[in-house]
């Protein structure tokens, strides 16, 4: 009895074995057949053709962008100043009457000097514009390093290669240009008579030429006028032109000089 109990046994263990085996079997050939129809349809899908890469920039989603815009605006005029300063200052060196009125009228010599103040005299003007924009500092600073290193330019052109000499006669100049710069902003500020005074020192420093003075003053009130009607976006491009002394063209200096004479 023992025995056939141990066999009946044994017998339900292999069924109940099989019946595990059987359905680990159904499952597998069921996992096989779903991986058959997927590998199927990826052939179906699938194309030797390579993935194009995609063309053209990245572009930065508009919120970061505005971010990055906000941190580096205040570094921005720096970086412009010397090219607004450079295209300033060309517009400062195109004054039409050097040999008109500053040479022939004012008996002014033909020497660098006498180009450094008259031109000193066209970028002050600029500067006084200069001064209403929020970046004047940087923009300023561009036309005055375009100024000096015109003038650097200008001497070693001349024949001087000394290095020594050069910085010397610059550190010269630039306490120079700060001092007409100081009178001409105070004669601008106050009077005529206080600003006519400012050119007789530092443009025309002539015992006689009272009437060059003069028309030296009026031009500088109606240069002014023609800046401050300027944009000043056409400024910081240098879109704007100096016209000449009133007296070079029609009443000239010396004509009013012959008539009072006479």
């Amino acid at each position: 009895m023992n025995r056939g109990l141990l066999v009946g046994r044994a017998v339900c263990q292999h069924r109940a074995r099989s019946e595990v085996v059987g359905r680990a079997l159904a499952q597998h050939r069921a996992h096989d057949a779903l991986s058959v129809k997927h590998m199927v349809a990826l052939r179906a899908t699938y194309s030797t053709t390579p993935t194009p890469t995609p063309t053209g920039r990245f572009v930065l989603p508009e919120k970061y962008a505005n971010m990055i815009r906000n941190l580096l605006q205040p570094f921005v005029p720096r970086y412009q100043g010397p090219a607004i300063g450079l295209a300033i200052y060309t517009s400062c060196t195109t004054y039409p009457d050097f040999d008109a009125f500053w040479l022939a009228q004012c008996n002014m010599p033909h020497t660098f000097q006498t180009w450094f103040s008259t031109t000193s005299f066209y970028v002050w003007m600029a500067m006084v514009r200069l001064r209403a924009s929020p970046h004047a500092k940087h923009y300023m600073q561009g036309l005055i390093d375009a100024f000096f290193r015109d003038a650097e330019a200008k001497m070693r052109a001349s024949g001087v290669t000394s290095g020594r000499i050069v910085n010397d006669t610059l550190k010269d100049l630039v306490s120079s240009f700060k001092g007409t710069v100081m009178s001409l902003d105070e004669g601008f500020a106050t009077s005529d008579a206080v600003l006519a005074a400012a050119v007789w020192r530092n443009l025309v420093p002539e015992d006689d030429a009272v009437l060059q003075v003069d028309a030296v003053v009026r031009f500088v009130r109606e240069q002014l006028s023609m800046l401050d009607a300027c944009k000043m976006e056409d400024v910081l491009a240098g879109g704007f032109k100096f016209g000449p002394v009133m007296g070079v063209a029609g009443d000239k200096a010396g004509d009013k000089e012959t008539k009072l004479s006479g």
